[in-house]
C-alpha cells in the first residue's frame, strides 16, 4: 500500500513540475543569447518566473518521494512505474497547455500505460512442495558423478526418503 502511495506522489509531483516549468518557460519567449553576458540574463529570467520556481519545488518533492519509493519497492518495479508521468505529461500538455497531441503520441501513451501495468503486477507465487503428508523439505546438490547434473533429495517429515535427478537440458 505504501508502495502505491509513493508511486502516485512521485508521478503526480513530477508531472506537475514538468507542466509548471513548461508553462513558465513559455511566458517570456524563446531564450537565444548564449554568450556569457546573455547567460546571466537567461538565468535571471528563469529564476524569476513563478511557475518555474513552483515546478522546481514539485521536482524536489518528486525526488524525495522517489527515494521513499526505492526504500519500499524493487528498482525493477519503482522506475518503470514512474513512467506513468509520461501519460500525465501528455494529458497535461493537451488539456492544460492546449498543445496539439497527434494520434501516434496517444498510441504511445497507451503502450506506456500497458507496459507499466505489466511491470507492476506482482509475480506469481511459487507453489510449495507438498505431498500426502503435507510438508516436504527439498535440497539440490551437485552430482559428483556427472558434471552439470544435479541430484535432489527430498525427505518427508515422517522419515520416508526420495531422490530425484535433475539433468541439464542438452
Amino acid at each position: 500500500m505504501m508502495e502505491w502511495a509513493y508511486i502516485l506522489l512521485t508521478v503526480f509531483s513530477s508531472s506537475c513540475g514538468d507542466i509548471l516549468c513548461a508553462s513558465g518557460m513559455s511566458e517570456g519567449g524563446e531564450l537565444r543569447d548564449l554568450e556569457p553576458g546573455g547567460m546571466r540574463k537567461i538565468l535571471r529570467e528563469i529564476v524569476t518566473r513563478r511557475r518555474v520556481i513552483l515546478g522546481w519545488l514539485c521536482y524536489a518533492l518528486s525526488f524525495f518521494s522517489l527515494m521513499g519509493l526505492l526504500s519500499v519497492a524493487a528498482l525493477s518495479v519503482a522506475v518503470p512505474a514512474t513512467a506513468l508521468s509520461f501519460v500525465l505529461d501528455t494529458i497535461g500538455a493537451r488539456f492544460i497547455l492546449r498543445e496539439h497531441v497527434p494520434w501516434k503520441r496517444w498510441a504511445g501513451v497507451l503502450c506506456v500505460t500497458a507496459g507499466v501495468v505489466m511491470v507492476v503486477q506482482p509475480a506469481p507465487a511459487v507453489p510449495a512442495l507438498a505431498g500426502a503428508a503435507g510438508t516436504h523439505v527439498a535440497a539440490v546438490q551437485r552430482s559428483k558423478n556427472q558434471p552439470g547434473n544435479h541430484q535432489s533429495g527430498a525427505r518427508e517429515l515422517n522419515g520416508k526418503r526420495a531422490a530425484v535427478k535433475v539433468l541439464r537440458k542438452p
